[in-house]
Formats: C-alpha cells, sequence, structure tokens
C-alpha cells in the first residue's frame, strides 16, 4: 500500500519532490498522472509521484483532472498525499490546490511554495525569487504561464473559490502553540487556504510541525522545500533510515545524451557552460524544423550530425532562446517534436543515459520512449534527481531530470563530472 502520494503539475517538480520522501516510502516512482493511477507495475511500491502537465491549463480544465487523479490515489488506500506546486508560483495552483482538498475531503490546504536553497522566500506575503519579487523576474515572461503578481494570497485566490489566509513569519516565530492557535483562529473564521511567510529552512519546519501534529486533516501544499522539511520532522517516528541510493551507473559505451527543453534564462546559461567545457556536442533544434515534416531533409541532416556526435561523447540537444519575429510554436507541439527526435535519435546512436530538463518535453520524451515509470533513487543535487526508466524498450535506462529554473550557472558542468 502506497504510504505517500505527491501530486506535481510537472515532471521536472515531481521528480525533485518525491525523492523527498524516499527515507519514508521506499521504492518511489515516478508516474504520468495524464494516463490514470495504476501502479501495477511494482505492487511493492511504498510512494508515487504523479504528473498532471496542467501547469498551462485554464483553471477550470486543471480542476479537473487534479479531481481525478486526486480521488484515484485516494482509492488506492494512500495514507498522506502531498501537492507540489510550482515555486515560482507557475500554474493555477489556487484551482489545483482547492481541486485536492475538495478530492479529498481535507480541511483546508497550508500553502508554503518556498525553497530557501533555490533563493525562492516569502515575506510578508511577497513571494521572491533571489529577494526580487516574483512578478518582477523571468516569471513574468514565461511562455506557458506568466506570473503577474507577487503577492501570494492573491495569487492563490485568483484561480480559487475559498478565501486564502496568510499568516507572518512573527507568528511562526513565537512558537508552535502560538502560531497553532493563529491557524485554528483563521480556520473557524472560513479559511479554505493559509499560506506561509518562510524566510529560511527553520520556517518551513515548523510549518511541516503544524501540518503533521497540530492539523492532520490539512493538505500539505509548497515545493521540494516543505516536502524536504516534512521528511526531517516525520522521519525519527516514522521510518528507520534506509541505505542511501547506489550512483547514477551508465549504461553502454555510448554518450550521454542531455536534452534541455525548457525555455529558462538559466537553463540556457547551465547548457551554454556545459557546451564550452569540452567533450560536448552540441545541437541546436530549431522549433520549425521540430513541427515540420518529420521526413524534412533538414531533419535528417540535423539527425545524422546528432547521431555521429553521440557516437562520440555526450550530446546536449537544445532549444534556440525566444527571439522577437522568430517562429512562434506550440509548446505541446514544440515537446512532442523534440521526443520524437530524440527517438529517433536513440534508434541510430544508444546513449548511456538521458537528462532531461524541462517539464513538459521529459514527459513526452518518456511518453515516446514507452516507460511506464522512473524509479526514483537519489537527488545528486539540488533539484537533480536520478533513476531508472521502468519498462518499455529502454527499462533500466538511467534518467536524471532538472526544473529548468534551478541550480548555479555550472549546474550541468558539475553534473557532467559527477556522471564520468
Amino acid at each position: 500500500m502506497l504510504s505517500w502520494a505527491v501530486i506535481a503539475d510537472d515532471l521536472t517538480g515531481a521528480a525533485d519532490t518525491g525523492i523527498q520522501f524516499r527515507p519514508l516510502a521506499s521504492p518511489f516512482y515516478l508516474v504520468d498522472g495524464r494516463t490514470g493511477t495504476d501502479f501495477g507495475f511494482d505492487p511493492s511500491a511504498a510512494g508515487v509521484a504523479l504528473f498532471t502537465g496542467t501547469r498551462g491549463l485554464a483553471p477550470g480544465p486543471a480542476a479537473a483532472v487534479l479531481v481525478r487523479v486526486a480521488r484515484g490515489i485516494q482509492a488506492s488506500g494512500c495514507r498522506r498525499v502531498y501537492k507540489k506546486i510550482d515555486s515560482a508560483l507557475r500554474g493555477p495552483i489556487g484551482a489545483e490546490i482547492e481541486a485536492v482538498v475538495e478530492a479529498l475531503g481535507a480541511e483546508a490546504s497550508f500553502v508554503a511554495p518556498a525553497f530557501p536553497a533555490q533563493g525562492r522566500t516569502t515575506r510578508e506575503g511577497i513571494h521572491r525569487l533571489n529577494g526580487r519579487p516574483i512578478a518582477e523576474t523571468e516569471m513574468a515572461r514565461d511562455p506557458v504561464f506568466p506570473v503577474t503578481d507577487s503577492w501570494l494570497p492573491a495569487w492563490i485566490a485568483r484561480s480559487s473559490a475559498r478565501p486564502v489566509a496568510h499568516v507572518s513569519y512573527r507568528v511562526l516565530d513565537q512558537g508552535e502553540e502560538a502560531a497553532a492557535e493563529e491557524i485554528r483562529r483563521l480556520l473557524n473564521k472560513g479559511a479554505g487556504h493559509i499560506s506561509f511567510d518562510v524566510l529560511e529552512e527553520g520556517h518551513l519546519e515548523r510549518v511541516a510541525r503544524l501540518a503533521l501534529r497540530r492539523f492532520p486533516q490539512v493538505l500539505p501544499c509548497g515545493s521540494a522545500g516543505l516536502a524536504a522539511a516534512l521528511v526531517r520532522v516525520a522521519a525519527p517516528a516514522a521510518a528507520p533510515a534506509i541505505p542511501a541510493a547506489p550512483g547514477v551507473r551508465l549504461s553502454g559505451r555510448g554518450g550521454f545524451l542531455w536534452i534541455c527543453g525548457s525555455a529558462s534564462e538559466r537553463l540556457k546559461e547551465q547548457g551554454d557552460r556545459l557546451a564550452a567545457s569540452g567533450g560536448v556536442h552540441a545541437e541546436t533544434l530549431a522549433p520549425e524544423l521540430l513541427c515540420g515534416p518529420p521526413q524534412d531533409d533538414s531533419v535528417e541532416a540535423a539527425l545524422a550530425r546528432a547521431a555521429e556526435g553521440l557516437a562520440r561523447g555526450d550530446l546536449l540537444l537544445r532549444l534556440p532562446p525566444p527571439a522577437k519575429g522568430a517562429f512562434l510554436a506550440d509548446p505541446a507541439a514544440l515537446a512532442e517534436g523534440v521526443s520524437r527526435f530524440v527517438v529517433r535519435l536513440m534508434r541510430r546512436s544508444a546513449p548511456r543515459g538521458l537528462f532531461l530538463s524541462g517539464g513538459d518535453t521529459a514527459a513526452a520524451v518518456l511518453a515516446e520512449l514507452g516507460a511506464r515509470a522512473v524509479r526514483l533513487e537519489r537527488e545528486v543535487a539540488s533539484g537533480i534527481v536520478a533513476g531508472r526508466i521502468v519498462a518499455g524498450p529502454h527499462d533500466g535506462l538511467p534518467v536524471v531530470t532538472k526544473a529548468g529554473s534551478f541550480g548555479p550557472p555550472e549546474a550541468l558542468v558539475e553534473l557532467k563530472q559527477r556522471l564520468s
């Protein structure tokens, strides 16, 4: 029986949050929630992180998907559910949280998207990225779901019907009893969602204690930051320590295939440094090429160059940065185009492993490869998760995922060194 389930709006977020729960629930799997909640690939599964692909949907359609997924998890007998939301607030987070609360019959939600280790904090209700209000960062230009309000309670309320209340860090700093009293007061006044200030890791642990010890009927919602705090609070009493997962053991003799399918400015910088580090052939895939006829001569030429590069060593596939007047592809069509290119490439030259960044692209690639799940094994670095494909023709192939906007500029260079 499942002991923990994570519901996330995208694949990379599901992976970096799901891996946090491995000390409480092992084995833990990454699963495409869009295809149902059948976990028959491993009857011994103790935890699952399901991604729903709903970040770019309108509130109504997103909520409908979340209700179906949450009810499927509930029917499986899972004891605890964590709703993962983007630490940069992208997506209709209010609608998604509310749908899960109602489907599970939870009392309310606790919402703490902050992730101090990745520069995401909330102070007096203003959510920030590296000190700047989130709506003044690159997230305001996100091509799928731009963030236009930094005031966390208002952003939640924009796509939810239940009242939203907020708890300041000053209340959390007064101690657990004082914070619990304030939360009870807010719940009694009809709050359906309660968001929290988080300036540091200690605030996340205080929210986690409140959720686990004082308000177990409330749905905890946040990023990998709050998930890790929940495990730190629960692990000593909830589960014995388990051995660390093995390192990333690569398969075969070919190169490692790096697939960067996100428009994130941070990922572009990371890809540039990887390409400049040596031993990596870089191929930029134009959107018009990926979305055009699959047998086009330019596609064949790109495939030939890529296959030759992968046979010699590591290969980096990436998208060009958005440019004024450039061809604008539908994000879903672009992800499908990347996945078709990757599958055709892998038929010509088999890689030792895959790196996937950009949630929609990662989901499309795994689906095209016939994977039923990814068994999560270890967190290589903050936000970077290693595992292995389950089922399909590439069963057992190592795969590493990363959220596009996470990590320092040298993140991919450092990861390559670890893989070597």
